[in-house]
């Protein structure tokens, strides 16, 4: 678990010691350890969700955040040890006579100093920690949380059966004769992009995939593409050459090169 969490767990528990012990803090310092131990609970908590998250998949902000906070973790530790340490009267009670008094007392005149100095550091640290928690939400990182993925419900659509679509022939038809022809229903020789615009819900997508199926055995080759805002440029045109039954090397990364390689497999080609 340290692997995931870095030395959050000692850290926190710590800390808890650290407000709860008699180490006669500087007022308020208490407070902001207990604000601290809160913090880096929540930090642990969004380790361990990455974790669970196959490293494969996280995106680089998520692993550059959670480096930080172990990274983190363990510059927190070394101060609270180092704070500790000093705080205690280590090696006095085997001391006697004169010199355990002097020991003693140099050792009380060093505290003002040493809790002065835990309380600059208390604060250095929270200052890290509240700027590892913004850069996290400047960044919107991603906490190894699985997003619903969303299919564009035009990719149902065409798998209708054309039975079920009441009256799409007769706007099948007269969309085929009015865009596609060019008088006594005659194909069109140049190729040509007709737009079909309208509200959500209003059958674009249905009305084109009836047009497809209908003039598709006019074409050396075709294929019917549903296209989202943000498409994967290279997955659509593999897909394309895919459908058209074109081989092509997966290691052809390049959306360049694929473009030329669909460019001369559809060149003296009809397609649509």
């Amino acid at each position: 678990m340290e692997v995931v969490t870095g030395a959050l767990p000692s850290v926190i528990t710590k800390l808890a010691g650290l407000a709860a012990g008699e180490y006669n803090l500087q007022k308020g310092l208490k407070g902001e350890i207990k604000f601290l131990q809160e913090e880096l609970e929540s930090m642990k908590a969004a380790l361990e969700d990455i974790s669970r998250t196959p490293a494969e998949q996280l995106p680089n902000n998520d692993k550059i955040w959670s480096r930080n906070v172990r990274e983190l973790s363990y510059d927190i530790e070394d101060s609270i040890d180092t704070f500790m340490v000093q705080c205690k009267d280590k090696g006095l009670g085997k001391q006697h006579g004169l010199k355990k008094v002097i020991d003693r007392s140099l050792h009380l005149l060093m505290q003002p100093k040493v809790r002065h100095k835990i309380a600059t550091e208390i604060r250095e640290i929270k200052s890290r920690v509240m700027e590892v928690h913004e850069r996290r939400r400047r960044y919107e990182v991603n906490l190894g949380v699985d997003k619903p993925v969303t299919v564009d419900p035009r990719l149902f659509t065409q798998y209708t059966e054309m039975k079920e679509l009441v009256g799409i022939e007769e706007a099948r038809d007269e969309f085929i004769n009015n865009f596609l022809t060019q008088g006594d229903n005659l194909p069109m020789k140049q190729g040509k992009i007709v737009s079909i615009v309208g509200f959500g819900g209003l059958g674009k997508t249905t009305l084109a995939n009836a047009v497809y199926e209908k003039i598709r055995a006019r074409f050396d080759c075709c294929t019917f593409v549903s296209v989202s805002q943000s498409p994967d440029l290279k997955r659509l045109f593999k897909g394309l050459l895919n459908d058209f039954g074109k081989s092509i090397n997966e290691e052809i990364l390049d959306e360049s090169r694929l473009i030329k390689v669909l460019r001369e497999f559809l060149q003296d080609k009809r397609f649509g």
